[in-house]
């Protein structure tokens, strides 16, 4: 924290990353909240247009929701598998994570269908219909950019079974090979071999990944950028207490390191290493990645982000070295809510730990 000022007593502020922010945001501005959305929440806790809620929402499955085609050996079928394209979102359980979820569907125009397990929620779409009809529609304006290409495959082999093209061999081929084409990454799992389903042929090669830019506005970026923190970012604290210290951190992880460098962009603060934006310090929590979150809002992280603001004043303010151990507990409390570890979420980010360097990339 060598160099940094002395925080400002208040945690708001006027600009994220050097720009600043657009007059038409302000509560002054806004026509309408989303009331459509009241039985579910609260619709001041959520963006103030559903072009923007949607956006956050494509944000938010680029980190936690997958389109994933299932196959499966059935024999009442023609030729012996049943293939099975999906849309899904699992969360672990909490009422904020039900509360995600319903949004989703609220805002995609799709009938709820969550499933609750001993620490999941799921949100899983199958019918073929409310796929193409819904899901496809969605994201094809809403465009998804980490997975883009699993999506873009998804909805073609929704719309093969559609025309009923597995009826026929050649068609059933094409939309296995569509399938293997996909490529794999550390998270891919696949059961079943290609050679398992399609006999004396060579599997395909990987498609070329043709996933869309990042969205190019600013106001879609920034709620994009809030829904992948909603899914993908930590808030934590890293407690020394040898030092009686208690230092915010914001991490977001991820395998995609463009997306990462334009969020350290966006929110002008950072270091990236190993898969993940490291962003520590109360300068730059206070005034760069709060005014952020304070405007585009989180929605599975928001009791997160409230007892994070809470415990984050306490440092702005210093009462934390008068009351260490009570603020303390405070953090092991927001970790408890975030279901992390005590005292820290993740391993904190060191503050002079290696990384890219700290150029800003548009």
């Amino acid at each position: 924290m060598r160099g940094i000022p002395e925080p400002p007593t208040t945690l708001k502020g006027n600009n994220v990353g050097g720009y600043e922010e657009d007059p038409q945001e302000t509560p002054a501005k806004v026509v309408a909240m989303l009331t459509d959305f009241s039985d579910i929440i609260d619709p001041e806790e959520l963006p103030n247009r559903l072009s923007q809620l949607k956006w956050h929402i494509t944000g938010f499955v680029d980190g936690d929701g997958s389109f994933p085609i299932i196959l499966s050996p059935d024999g009442g079928k023609k030729f012996g598998w049943l293939i099975q394209p999906r849309f899904e979102v699992e969360l672990r359980s909490s009422t904020d994570s039900e509360v995600m979820l319903k949004v989703i569907c609220r805002a995609m125009q799709i009938r709820p269908k969550i499933f609750a397990g001993e620490n999941y929620v799921k949100l899983i779409v199958t019918n073929r219909r409310m796929l193409l009809e819904k899901v496809v529609p969605f994201f094809e304006k809403y465009r998804p950019a980490v997975k883009w290409l699993d999506f873009k495959i998804m909805s073609e082999v929704a719309q093969d079974l559609q025309q009923k093209r597995h009826l026929e061999y050649d068609g059933f081929k094409e939309i296995i090979r569509k399938i293997y084409s996909i490529p794999r990454d550390g998270e891919t799992r696949r059961k079943w071999r290609f050679e398992d389903i399609i006999k004396d042929e060579e599997p395909p090669p990987p498609r070329e990944d043709t996933r869309t830019r990042l969205p190019s506005g600013l106001v879609p970026l920034k709620h994009y950028v809030a829904g992948f923190i909603d899914a993908e970012g930590s808030l934590g604290f890293d407690v020394n207490r040898e030092t009686r210290s208690i230092t915010p951190y914001l991490t977001i992880t991820s395998s995609e390191t463009d997306v990462l460098r334009k969020i350290r962009w966006l929110l002008g603060c950072g270091e990236i290493s190993r898969g993940r934006l490291q962003i520590y310090g109360v300068n730059n929590i206070v005034n760069r990645v709060a005014p952020f979150l304070d405007r585009q809002k989180l929605i599975a992280k928001r009791t997160t982000y409230k007892m994070f603001k809470q415990i984050l004043e306490t440092v702005v303010r210093g009462d934390h070295k008068r009351n260490f151990q009570e603020t303390v507990e405070l953090v092991n409390m927001l970790n408890k809510t975030a279901g992390g570890s005590p005292e820290t979420i993740r391993r904190a980010p060191s503050a002079n730990g290696g990384g890219e360097d700290m150029v800003q990339h548009p």
